[in-house]
């Protein structure tokens, strides 16, 4: 038996196109091989659509409670709840690894879009999300193309071991990479005097590809204090 709510089949609607809307954002994280792909996405986008449909007519129909009155609730209240509790779905996804590289910020930022979707699928509009998956959809696709073109400062770590040689070696090495514009943010060092060696760790920024990045480390091999180095 059907329930007494209002529009039955235009909130199962709404449900569905939230369905459709977190299965294309979802389809093209799991291309991209994320750990939020297409399933993650797409009961993300349905579960905010079914907490903002049942927010919005949870006591809607008479004698739900005790004296028979209508009683309609605020529906910011539940939709508050989703934003926040994506939040901690989000941070599942970041990884933070080594050095300054952080990873997973477009998929914790494409479930919190996709939530939104399903808010606004849920709250019974149809050209909003629509609109909203067009607009992510051309973010996590054509910009893309884009993205990897736009000069940008980059972090690294280049570790260096060195042969003690009495002379002051860190303005040489100094030397190398500020004639390559890479500037050094910071420079640790641990020297081993039974080995009669000392390792630098630099910590330089620069606009530079990582081709740029492995000449420079290797032409570090030209100097002949110079026995072991690598970049992370």
């Amino acid at each position: 038996m059907m329930s007494g709510y209002p529009y039955e089949v235009s909130l199962l609607l709404r449900l569905l196109l939230a369905v459709v809307c977190g299965a294309v954002l979802g389809y093209e994280r799991e291309r991209a091989g994320r750990s939020a792909g297409l399933r993650t996405n797409l009961l993300v986008c349905m579960g905010a659509a079914l907490m903002m449909v049942v927010s919005k007519y949870f006591y809607y129909k008479s004698a739900e409670i005790p004296g028979n009155i209508t009683v309609a609730l605020d529906p910011s209240r539940i939709a508050a709840q989703i934003v926040t509790g994506i939040g901690f779905l989000g941070a599942g996804v970041i990884i933070k690894e080594t050095g300054a590289l952080v990873k997973g910020l477009t998929t914790a930022a494409t479930l919190w879009f996709n939530a939104g979707v399903g808010m606004a699928c849920g709250a019974g509009m149809v050209v909003m999300p629509i609109f909203c998956v067009i607009i992510g959809i051309s973010a996590l696709t054509i910009l893309k193309k884009f993205e990897f073109k736009i000069p940008r400062v980059r972090y690294k770590t280049i570790h260096v071991d060195c042969d003690c040689t009495g002379k002051p070696l860190l303005p040489v090495l100094k030397e190398h990479f500020l004639r390559r514009n890479m500037q050094i943010i910071n420079v640790n060092f641990n020297q081993n005097f039974d080995e009669s060696s000392i390792s630098y760790d630099f910590m330089v920024k620069g606009i530079y590809s990582d081709e740029s990045m492995l000449l420079c480390a290797s032409q570090l091999e030209d100097y002949g204090f110079v026995h072991q180095m690598r970049v992370s």
